[in-house]
Order: C-alpha cells, then structure tokens, then sequence
C-alpha cells in the first residue's frame, strides 16, 4: 500500500489533488510523451507538415497501436463522462449527446458548472466563433478563480472540439467538485482525493473473502468490488455467494442494476470493465458517485456505520417496544375509574398517582428523547432503504402513545380531585356529626341530672329549680339534632362508607331526647310552680318541634329542595363543562343576557393605549392655582398683622378651591381619559404636598400676631390646619381610586381588544366552496377553543377586580359597571361565535365529504363498468374454466349490491347538503335565498333569533350580508350568523347521475352474466357430445350398470340447460340451437349400440372382480394392521410408567397374533388365484389381479418383520425402564440423605460423626455403582434395535432418546453425590483442624484472663494503708500490664483461627445448602428448611466475647496505675 501511495503522490496535480498518466501539461517538450500525444491532433503543426512531407502518412504502425489503445480508452472516458454531466444538467433540463460537439459552444459548460456550483455566470447569446470562445473562456475564468489549475487549457481548444483537452477539462471538473471533497475515517493529513476513496473502498470491503482492492484499474475487473460495496450498505440487494460463482460481466451487471436501483447512474456499462485494464478515470468517478450516494457519519458528529445499522435498529426496536408496552399498560391503568369509597385510601391512591407522575414520567420522557435521537442517527439508513420502517415504530407513532397516556393522566386527575375534594368534604360532615354528637350527649347527660335533682325535689316537696335548664337543653340537642338530620343525608346520598353507623348514632340520639322528653312531662306535670297547662305548652311544643324535624329524616330519600337548599356545595360540585356554560355562568350570577354583538356606542373606538391631540379638549381635568406668597402682600401698605390674616385667609380660600375641584372631580370613560386624569392628579397632589411649606410659613407668622387678632388668627390657622388634612386625605384616596381603576381598565381594555381580534377573525372566514382547507381551520378552531380556556381565568381575573371594585364601593362605578358589561357582552358573543363556526365546520365538512365521496362513487362505477366490459366479454372459444370462475365468482354483483347502499347513503345525505355557492360573492345572488340563523344577533337596526328563518338579499359582501329579517327589517348581518339550508341542486343532481349510473352497470353486468351462463351450456353440451362420441367398449364396461343412463340423461340435461340459458344469449342464434339438436340426437343412437357390445364382456370379468375383491379386503386388514403397528411405533411411552409398557408389550402380541391370521387367509387366496390364472391365461384382467397379489404378499412379508422388531424393543424398553427406575431410587436414597439437615456444632464429636458418617455412605455409593453399569447395557441393546428400526424401516425410535437423556441425568447425579461426599469429607477434616487450634489457644487465654480478673479484684478490695504498700503494689500491677500486653499475640492467633474455623463452616454451610437447592429444583419437590443458627456466629460471638474481657481487663489496669500513681504522689506529701 505504501508502495502505491507513493505513485499516485508523484503524480498528482496541485490543483485537485490528483492527475492522471497522461498529464495534459506535459504535452511538449517532453522527453518521453505518453500515450495519444503523438496522434495528429496533438502535434505541433511543423510535426504534421513533416510527418506529410516524409512519407505522406501520418502513422506508423507503433503509433497505429497506440491510437487503437487511446481510442478505447479515450471512448470510454467520453461515454462516462457524457453520462456524468447529463446526470447534473438534467437539474436544468438540458442534455449532452456528443462531449466534443455539444460542449463547443460553451453554454453546456456554463450550466454544468453553474449547476455544480449554485452560482449564477453571465454568458454571450450569439453563435458566432467569437461568442463560443468567450463562454468558454468565462466558464475556464471561473475555474482559475475557484483555485482550479487549468494547465495548456484554451479556450479554441475546447471550441474546436480538441478531444484530449476536452476530457481533461471534464476529468479536472470531476476532481474538483465531486472526488476532492472526500473525507474518510483514518485519513492522513497529506492523503490525496484518489488516496482517500481507496482507503474508504477498502474499509467497505474488509472482510470479504476473495476481495481485495489495490488500485482503481484491474481489482475492479471481476464486478466483486463493486458488489461487496454495495452489499456493504445494502445487503438486502446483493447475494455474495452468488457473486463468488457468477462471470465477470454477470457481477458488473448485476452491481451496476442494482446501484441504479438505489439512485446511483450507470456512469459504466460491464464491457466497459470487463477488459485486462479498466480505464482508472472512469471507475474512479463511479466509485466517487457510490461514495456521495451511501450514508456517511459525520465529520466529528454522531452516526451510526453500516456495520452497527443492525444492532442499533433492533435497540430501537426494543426500546420502542417496550416504552409503548410500559404506555399501554399504564394508559390501561389510567383509564380505571373504580375508586374506593374510604378517604384514606383514595387519598392514597391521589398520593400514588402524584408519585407516578413526579418520579416514573420523567425518567420515561428522557427515554422517548434518547428514542427520538437514535431514530435521527437511523433516519438516513432508513430513507436509504436499508432498515424498513414497520408500521406503529415512528417517533411520531410513539408520541400518540404519549399523548394518549397524558390525556388519560389528565383525565385521571380530573376524575380523582374532585372526587378526593367530595370525600374530604364528607369526611368533615361526618366529623362535625360525630363531636356534635358529643355535645348533644354531654347536654342529654346534664338535663338527666338536673332531672335527677328535681325529681328527687319533687319527693321531699321542695320547689323546682332547674326546670327551664332542661328545656333549654333540650331545644339545643333538638337543633343539633335536626343538623345532624340534614348532614347524616348528605352522607348517605354520597355514599359515605361509615354513614350506616353515624345513621345509628343519630337515630339514637332521637330515641334519648324523647325518652328525656317523656321522662320531664312526667315529672313536671306533677309539680308545683307551673300549671299543668303550662307545662303540657312547653313540653308538646318541645315533641312537635323534635317531631316533625325527624319525621322526613329517616324516610328513604329527604326532600331534594330541602337537601339542595342546605347543602349547595354538593349540588354545585358539578362544575359545567364549556365555555358557553361555564365562565358565563360565573361572571353573571343571573340569567345570561341575549347576546348582543358589539360594544356601546363610542366605547370600542377608545381602546387604542394612546390618545389623540384633540381628545383632551374634551377632558375635564383640574386647574392648578398656586397658593400666593406672603412675600408677594408685603408690598402693599398693609401692617404685619394684616398681610398675615390676608396670607392665611388666602391660603384658607386654596384649600377650599381645590377640597371643591376634588369633590367634583371626573374619572374618565376609557383607558386614555382614565391616564389623563391619573397623570393630572399626580400633578395636583403634588402641589398639594407643596403647600405645606406655606402652611409652615403661616405658622411661623402666629407668634408675630398681637392680642387683639391672634385669637381670629390662631382660630384661621386651626381650621386651615383641619381643612389641609381633609384636603390631604381626599387627595391620597383619588390617587388610590385612580391606580385601581387604571389597573382594571388596562387590563379589561387588553381582553377586550383580544376579544375582537378574534371576533373579526371569525367574522371574516371564508366559508364558501372556494375554501377547502376546512382541517386547517378545525386545527385552528381546537386551537382557539384552547385559548379560551386559558383566556377564561383571566376575564374572570378581570370580572372579579370589578366586583371587587364595586363592593368597595369605588367612585368610578359607572366606567367599571360598562367595562365589566362590554367585557360579559363581547366573551358572549365570541363564544356564540365559536358554536357558529363549529356548526359551519360540521356542514361544510359534509359538504366536501359529500362531493368528494361522490366524485369518488363515480369513478368507481366507471371502473366498474369498464372493468365488467372487460372481465366479462366473451364468445364461443372463451375458457370454460374462466367462464365458470367468472359466473361462480359474481364479484361485482356482490359489489354492486354492498355499494347499493353507499349509493342510497350518498341520496340521502344529498338532501341534506347545504349550499355554499351562495357564500361566495363572485356568484352574485338573481333572486333571494333563504337562510337560516344559527345564534342570536341584536343591534338597533334588526333583531334576529335562533333557528328564524330570514332572507338572503344580497351576497356583494364575504363577511356581511344584507339580510331581512321574519319581521321585514333589512340590515347588514356577519354572514358567518346564518347557514343556507338545503336542499343544495347541485348535491341532488349528482346523486341521480350516480344513481342513474349505478342502474346502467347493474344492467350491463345482467347482460354479461346471460352471455357467460349461455357458453358455459354450451361448452358442457358439447363436452357431453365429445364424451359420447369419444366412449367405447372398454369404457363403458368401468361403469356401474346405472351410469349408462345416467349419460344418456346428462346429454339431455345439458340440452335443455342450454335451452334455457340461451333465450336471452346475444351469442346463439335459432340455426344454431337447431344443428345443436341434430347432433344429440345422433349422439344417443351410438351410445345404445355401445351398450349391446359391453354387456357380452362383463361376465367374463365377474370372477375377475370376486377374487380381486378378495384380495384387497386382505390388503386393507393388512394395511389396518400396518397403521395400527406404525402408530405404536410412533406414539412414545408414557414416561416412567411400567405398566403402561406391560401394557403394551401384550397389545403387541395380540397384533402378532392377528397377522398370522391374516397370513393363512392370504394363502388360501392365492391358491384359488394360481387356479385361476391357469384357467384364464389369455384375459387382460390377470396381469392387475396377480401384481396386487403380489404386493399383498410382499407387505405381508415386511409388517411381519417389522412387528417382530417392534416387540423386541418394547421388551429391551421395559427392561430399561426397570433399571432406570431402580438407579433413580439409589440416588433419591443418597441425594435425602445428603440433604437431611444436620446443623454442624462447634464440637470435636459432632464432626467426627460426620465424617464417619460420610465415610460409610461413599463405602455404600462405591457398592452401588453395579446398578449403573446394568442400566447401561440394557441401553446399548435399546440403541441396537432402535438403529435396526432406522435403518430397516425408516421409522424413528422416540423413547430411546427420553431414556438415554434420563439415565445420563441419573448418572450426572450419582456422581454429584459421589463429589459430594468427597468434598464434605474433605472440608470437615479442615473445619476440625481449625476448631482444634482455635479451643487449643482460646481456653488457656479464657483462664488466663480469669485468673487476672480475681486477682485484681482482691487488690481493689484490699486498698494499701501506706506509700510503701502502695509502692510496692503499684509496681506488680506495672508488671501485670507488661504481661497483658505481651497477651496480644495469643489474642491475634486465637482470632486468626476463629476466623479460619468461620470461613471454613460458612463454606461447608453454602456448599451444603447449594446441594440442597440443586436437588429440591431436580425433584420438585421445594421444601421450606428452618434456618439454623451458624457455629461459624457462635465461635466468632465467643471470640468476641474473650476480646471484649480483654480490652475491658486492659482498660481497667491502665485506669487503676494511673489512679494509684496519683495516690502514691498524694500519700508521700502527706507523709
């Protein structure tokens, strides 16, 4: 490869990358020209003048040689290029037929590289020589500037059709603007073009055997390349082992087919490859053609290579199928409205949705995305035609799956608040009843008691006390009482779950009260303090009023007004759904008003945010005054005292001025009154605030004021004091009133011009048969609908700042009262407006549906037809075959008579087709229409209802129609208000044509079906006639003695069939029928004389029949038999089953014993045969009759055999299957066994049991293996006689097989025993190595440390008297420490073998269990195992143990030096 590189680097050109052999720029002067420089064209003029003088020809035999290579090649580099540029002009709809010709005067060249390009270049429209020269050297210009080197290239060149200049101007093109762009993976920086799409050919084909691509000339000669490349990318197409096999020309053909397929032009035909040195030009610039016509991943981005296409399509798939699998099935979930009826579980099953909603929706949306990228990476191989894109596997597919689970999800939580809402609700009823119920008890407790008390008043003649008490107690139990009533049917009606009880609780509620009530007017009535008529008043008042508040209570249903009068939250639950109902039914708490289209007059014109320059000579604003100065009264000849009581009078008579302007102040009518207005009060409070500075200023004057007029002043300055304050105050509230009413009016001035926009949308649609984009206008009106959702909470918004406004009782209530009305008046109409537009969108649907559905109706009666001329059209030499489908088929007439319905279906909705011609105002109305109205319209002109039936005057206008009204008034009305009623002429007219059509065709398919029925007769007559004519002696012997008259009856049949069928037929004449008569009649007088000579033949046959008849009926038993034999050999045994095998061994010899019957029987024929075959040697029947008898005999042989063998097998099977059952035995015994649970202890004994155990089992198991080797023999003869079955018989054993796979199972788990008892012995030798050194360093540390713990306690008990002792002390437990810590090795021994001992049990643990496992799932038999404490736990808790004494003794004994080390300190300062 380097090699190469390097050849194709030395010859290549620094224009494009790339050259050829013969450089076009090395034409002379050259010391070795190439190939085609010498031809005459290419010689300098002196050379041609010489080459004449010389010899007066030009060539010499070399150089005839040379030019016949050029010419080849030269031929083929123009067919490819030729093709290569009418591939591009094409784009312009030019053509090139000769590349030398037709690229001479320049144009061509111009719009190839215009095409190539995408520029525009300016060109000379004459033809003269000097005009072609100048396009082409504009077109050789526009290469020199796209860096294109043009070497020896000149313009006459190419005009004078110089052929090597010319293809080398192409083969430069090509280069520049189609090979140089290449770009594959593990390109080098100085790669060439032709060096890089080498590279990318071989990455395409590595790996195809017997494929290797070296150059662009000899490897491309067998067609393999080019195949494996496309195979590459599309292996859908090419079939490579058919490609090893196939000839050169075959491949190239078969590639160069295919790659057109798949939009690459055959640039190369295959004799234009198939030579010993394919020009490189050409092939380079078809493979360059493959190149830009594959998928290529991008630069530095995502893609996805054609080796990976597979794999990643089916992860698409995948995932694709399992999202919408995950989206149906929760779709399915959503979709469930079964809810329970307690709160909390409904609460719960909320709370499950918002989870659902919150954690698995996201993740799912992030694997639709991924979904949505990897299908992008596929999207070229997919329009590339390599992967094929199923139906339902398209993201958009995927995203309806979506949308139905979101629409269901939203549906869910639309189904579950309310219903959550309605259970808290009761939940709180049903709350409220059951502390109320408390209550009432706690009162009934303490009317009782005082009861109690004047009873016992009432024995000792003592005068009442709490009398009034207990009436007043039991009012208010009443009243609870008579709530509860109300509430305990709310729950009942709402189905509350614990309603039933609270019912109770209620009910016994009452039966207290009147019990009390009894209790009291027997009490009282005996009493003293009130009369007895008094009494009786209060307390049957009491009843009454408990009486008949419970009486409707526990009724079955309570009084509906009375139910919905106390409980409007329930009856109001039911939120309307719409628009119309909906915010209509919330902005206006009465009666929706009529709509009435437009605004007030003047009131719409003023919404523009802006005002204009006359419109504020209109407003009333405030005048300003400034307050005068006390400076500006000092010049008058007044004192001090007087210009102060004139400059506070002054500023008295201010206030006073602007308290008026204000009181009488205007707000403005819409939004730019209403900012003039603000803006001017900003101004007027402003100066307001000002004049507090003279009000300072007064102030400051006071003290200058003498007795006589300080008194009036100080009065003056009080009341300006109080008036400024008012004033103040007044101020602040109109700049208040004036912010919330510029917000209200902003904001309802925006929905209002919102509201327009839209009405004027409406209003000016188009709804005439012009406008067939009625979808497009559905989408919009879904669209709409949706934005008046969104908009209705915002109008309400709106709606509700108004009311607020006016409850607070805002001075601008006229202006808010006449936004609030415009606002409620205009969504009105914009939602009648909506329902127009919905019922004009459901007519003019039907409108193109119906046309649509007829024009299609017409069209297919019209194939129809044609289709019934042409399917049905016949004559006498028609196929009777076809005929018969034809006449049994009657497909069309079925079709006719199932479309006879559309057609009635497209009568009748014609009737009820509006029109829609007299929308358009191009067709001007000659007389009046009626029309329809379809809302509401009132304006001062005219007032026109629903459904009013009006008149249509004129249509001049689209969106406006002059209208009269049913009481005569005349307006200009939307037209979009009213519909043109059918019925439509034009609809009713193309409804008869159909069905007029519809009748025609039934018609012509009555005649066609009489014309087929009639040669059928025909060719069945004369079917009849040839078979008589046709039938001889022997032919009439084969039949049954009724058939003879059977054919003379069919011949007659068929000719009155053809009698009858024929009346109507346009196909036979009377002379026809006539001649067809004679020749029946001659048919019959044949047949009878046939007859007569059969009947002298058939007694020689009847011995014939008898013995034949004989032998079949012992081929049929023998066949009986044969099946019988065969479907046991095919049935298998019922596995394991012993008697089922006895079972069939003794059916076997039952089958035996019948083919020996069969056999004698067989033999007695053929005797009575021989006999027969000697007597009647010459009759034709004896040859049939003794090859039948031969083939009897000869199965008899076969099945005889075949039994024999059959029942050897069965007895070698249940031999078998005695083995196999016994060997299964042995191992359940041992496999029990082994699983039996055994818990290993920490003990010495307990293990040596085991392994003693263990040791006698693997003794018994090696005994044992005998049984195994049995059960083997016994299935070598099985596999004997199953082979001799194959092979003799070609009849497959299906239980040898069963068997063989049982007994190698039963053989794997002998061993897994004899494994197993080995491994557990081998393991419990460790475990017991490991437990003997773990007790031989425990026990000793245990006592160690024991004898440490007794010792220090005695020490502790013993405290020292002196430092000596203390001393002394100190120092041993010093040692002891010394000691402990040298310990610390023994306890990291002792841990090391605890450890080891652990791991070790939890081996054998896991081991044993996995056995354990192994041989429930092998028996099926899982049984639940109680789990065992561990010894591995108990040794490592007992190490544990010895460690915690451990580090608690070392604890201890570093604590107790320390603290006898300081007493020791402490006991020698005190000595």
């Amino acid at each position: 490869m380097s090699s190469g590189n390097a050849s194709y680097r030395c010859s290549m050109s620094s224009s494009a990358d790339f050259s050829d052999e013969d450089d076009f720029s090395q034409k002379s002067g050259s010391a070795s020209p190439a190939p085609g420089d010498t031809l005459p064209w290419n010689l300098p003029k002196h050379e041609r003048s010489k080459r004449k003088i010389q010899g007066g020809s030009v060539l010499d035999p070399a150089e005839r040689a040379v030019l016949r290579i050029a010419d080849e090649r030269d031929k083929v580099q123009k067919k490819t290029f030729t093709k290569w540029i009418n591939q591009h002009l094409m784009k312009v709809r030019k053509h090139v037929n000769d590349l030398y010709e037709d690229l001479r005067d320049g144009h061509n060249l111009i719009s190839l590289l215009e095409v190539l390009s995408g520029d525009t270049l300016p060109r000379e429209k004459g033809r003269m020589r000097f005009h072609r020269l100048q396009n082409v050297q504009i077109a050789l210009d526009y290469l020199k500037r796209r860096q294109v080197k043009l070497v020896n290239i000149r313009n006459d060149d190419i005009t004078d059709g110089n052929p090597k200049l010319t293809l080398g101007l192409i083969w430069t093109i090509i280069l520049h603007f189609q090979i140089s762009d290449i770009h594959v993976t593990g390109e080098s920086e100085d790669m060439s073009a032709k060096e890089r799409l080498l590279l990318w050919t071989q990455q395409a084909t590595e790996g195809y055997a017997g494929v290797r691509c070296e150059n662009f000339t000899t490897c491309w000669r067998d067609g393999k390349l080019f195949n494996a490349i496309i195979h590459k990318y599309r292996p859908d197409l090419i079939d490579m082992n058919t490609v090893a096999v196939q000839s050169n020309l075959a491949n190239l053909e078969h590639a160069f087919y295919v790659a057109e397929k798949i939009g690459v032009i055959r640039l190369l035909d295959p004799e234009d490859v198939d030579v010993s040195s394919p020009d490189e030009k050409s092939v380079i610039t078809y493979v360059s053609s493959l190149y830009d016509a594959f998928p290529k991943v991008p630069e530095g981005g995502e893609g996805i290579g054609a080796n990976d296409v597979e794999v990643k399509w089916i992860e698409y798939q995948n995932m694709v199928n399992y999202l919408i699998q995950w989206i149906r099935h929760h779709v399915t979930t959503m979709s469930e409205r079964t809810f329970p009826n307690n709160p909390v579980e409904l609460k719960a099953l909320y709370n499950q949705y918002l989870q659902f909603k919150e954690t698995e929706i996201p993740p799912k949306e992030t694997e639709k995305s991924k979904i949505k990228r990897l299908y992008k990476l596929l999207e070229i191989w997919i329009e590339f035609g390599r992967i094929k894109l199923l139906q339902g596997y398209h993201p958009n597919d995927l995203e309806k799956e979506w949308g139905k689970l979101i629409v269901a999800m939203l549906e869910r939580e639309k189904a579950l608040r309310p219903e959550v809402e309605r259970l808290e609700m009761l939940q709180q009823i049903a709350s409220r009843v059951q502390r109320d119920s408390v209550v009432c008890e706690d009162k009934l407790m303490l009317a009782r008691n005082a009861l109690q008390s004047d009873s016992k008043r009432l024995e000792s003649g003592v005068q009442f006390q709490n009398e009034a008490e207990i009436a007043g107690y039991i009012l208010e139990c009443e009243n609870l009482l008579r709530q509860h009533v109300i509430d305990v049917q709310i729950l009942i009606d709402g189905k509350y779950y614990q309603a039933d009880q609270l019912v109770q609780r209620v009910a016994k509620l009452r039966d207290e009260i009147m019990a009390l009530r009894n209790e009291c007017s027997s009490v009282y009535s005996k009493g003293r303090m009130l009369t007895a008529e008094q009494t009786k008043l209060m307390i049957s008042g009491i009843s009454q009023s408990l009486n008949s508040g419970f009486a409707q209570t526990y009724n079955p249903t309570l009084n509906s007004g009375l139910t919905q009068g106390l409980t409007p939250s329930l009856t109001s639950s039911s939120v309307t759904s719409g628009l119309s109902s909906g915010l209509t039914s919330r902005l206006t708490p009465s009666v929706t008003p009529a709509y009435t289209p437009g605004f007030p007059s003047g009131f719409i014109p003023n919404f523009s945010p802006g005002l204009e320059p006359n419109s504020l000579q209109s407003l009333k604003l405030m005048q300003i005054r400034k307050p005068l100065l006390k400076s500006s009264l000092l010049d008058q000849n007044l004192t001090e005292e007087e210009v102060n009581m004139k400059f506070v009078q002054d500023l008295l008579n201010w206030v006073d001025e602007m308290q008026v302007q204000l009181d009488h102040t205007e707000w403005g009518s819409d939004l730019p009154s209403v900012e003039s207005h603000l803006e001017n009060h900003k101004n007027v409070h402003r100066a307001i605030e000002e004049f507090e500075s003279s009000l300072k200023e007064a102030k400051i004057s006071e003290i200058q004021m003498t007795a006589p007029l300080k008194l009036t002043y100080a009065e003056k300055l009080h009341r300006l004091e109080s008036q400024y304050a008012k004033l103040l105050n007044t101020s602040r509230n109109q700049e208040r009133h004036l912010d919330t009413l510029h917000n209200f009016v902003t904001r309802a001035t925006n929905e209002l011009i919102w509201l327009n926009e839209k009405e004027e949308e409406e209003v000016a649609y188009d709804w005439s048969e012009r406008n067939t984009h009625i979808a497009r206008k559905k989408d919009y009106h879904a669209e709409l609908m949706r934005e008046l959702e969104q908009k209705e909470e915002n109008i309400k918004s709106v709606q509700e700042i108004a009311e607020q406004l006016l409850l607070e009782n805002h001075p601008a209530r006229l202006t808010i009262e006449a936004y609030k009305a415009a606002m409620q008046t205009q969504w009105s109409w914009v939602l009648q407006l909506c329902q127009c537009v919905e019922q004009h969108i459901k007519e003019n649907t039907a409108y193109l549906e119906f046309f649509s559905d007829a024009k299609e109706a017409t069209d297919y009666l019209k194939n129809l037809k044609d289709a019934i001329q042409r399917k049905y059209s016949c004559d006498r030499s028609s196929s009777i075959h076809k005929l018969e489908d034809l006449v049994q088929e009657s497909m069309e007439k079925e079709e006719l008579l199932q479309y006879k319905s559309t057609v009635a279906s497209l009568m009748g909705r014609a009737k009820t087709i509006i029109q829609l011609k007299p929308r358009n105002p191009d067709c001007p109305l000659k007389t009046s229409v009626p029309i329809t109205a379809i809302c509401d319209y009132r304006q001062i002109e005219i007032t026109i209802y629903k459904d009013d039936e009006c008149v249509l005057a004129n249509n001049s206008h689209r969106a406006k129609w002059k209208v009269i009204s049913p009481t005569g008034n005349e307006a200009m009305v939307p037209s979009v208000c009213f519909t043109v009623p059918p019925p439509n002429k034009e609809a009713v007219d193309f409804a008869n044509r159909i069905e007029q059509q519809y009748q025609n065709v039934l018609s012509l398919w009555h005649e066609s079906h009489i014309n087929m029925k009639s040669v059928v007769s025909w060719h069945y007559l004369i079917n009849e006639i040839d078979g008589v004519r046709a039938s001889n002696v022997a032919s009439i012997k084969t039949m049954l003695p009724g058939e003879h008259q059977q054919v003379l009856s069919n011949l007659q049949s068929r000719f009155e069939d053809f009698l009858e069928d024929s009346q109507e037929s346009q196909i036979f004449s009377g002379s026809d029928i006539t001649q067809l008569e004679k020749e029946v009649n001659v048919c019959k007088q044949y047949y009878q004389e046939l007859l007569k000579s059969a009947e002298r033949e058939e007694q020689e046959e009847s011995v014939y029949n008898l013995y034949i008849s004989e032998v079949r009926n012992i081929r049929l038993r023998l066949e009986n038999c044969e099946d019988r034999l065969i479907r046991q050999i095919r049935t298998p045994l019922e596995r394991d089953d012993l008697h089922e095998s006895v079972f069939r061994i003794a059916e076997q010899e039952k089958l035996k014993k019948e083919l020996e019957r069969l056999k004698d029987d067989l033999g007695s024929i053929t005797n009575k045969c021989e006999e027969f075959f000697s007597q009647a040697a010459a009759s034709l029947s004896v040859p049939t009759l003794r090859s039948e008898l031969s083939a009897v005999i000869q199965n008899m042989n076969q099945v005889r055999s075949m039994s024999s063998t059959y029942t050897e097998k069965l007895k070698t099977v249940n031999l078998v299957l005695k083995n196999t059952q016994a060997a299964e035995a042995l191992v359940k015994l041992y496999e029990t066994k082994l699983c039996e649970e055994e818990a290993l202890t920490a003990d010495k004994n307990n293990i040596e049991n085991l392994i003693s155990t263990l040791k006698q089992w693997r003794t018994e198991v090696d005994a044992k293996r005998q049984v195994f080797h049995a059960l083997e023999d016994e299935l070598q003869k099985a596999k004997a006689i199953s082979d001799e079955m194959f092979k003799t018989y070609k009849e497959r054993d299906l239980d040898f097989d069963w068997h063989k796979e049982k007994a190698d199972q039963l053989v794997e788990r002998w061993q897994n025993v004899h494994v197993q008892i080995d491994n557990r012995l081998r393991d419990l030798e460790g475990i017991g190595k490991s437990l003997k050194y773990y007790r031989d360093t425990c026990h000793p540390l245990d006592d160690w440390i024991q004898q440490v713990e007794t010792t220090q306690r005695k020490i502790q008990e013993n405290q020292p008297e002196n430092s000596k002792t203390l001393a002394t002390q100190l120092n041993q437990q010093k040692m002891l420490v010394s000691e402990i810590e040298m310990k610390q090795n023994k306890m990291d021994e002792c841990q090391k073998y605890a450890e080891q001992y652990s791991a070790s049990v939890k081996d054998y643990e896991l081991q044993t269990m996995t056995y354990r496992a192994m041989v429930d799932s092998q028996q099926k038999s899982p049984v639940k195992r109680r789990r065992m404490q561990s010894s591995a736990d108990v040794i490592i808790q007992e190490f544990m143990d010895l460690r915690t004494r451990y580090t608690a003794l070392v604890t201890l004994m570093t604590q107790y030096i320390k603290f006898a080390g300081d007493s020791l300190k402490r006991l020698e300062e005190e000595e």
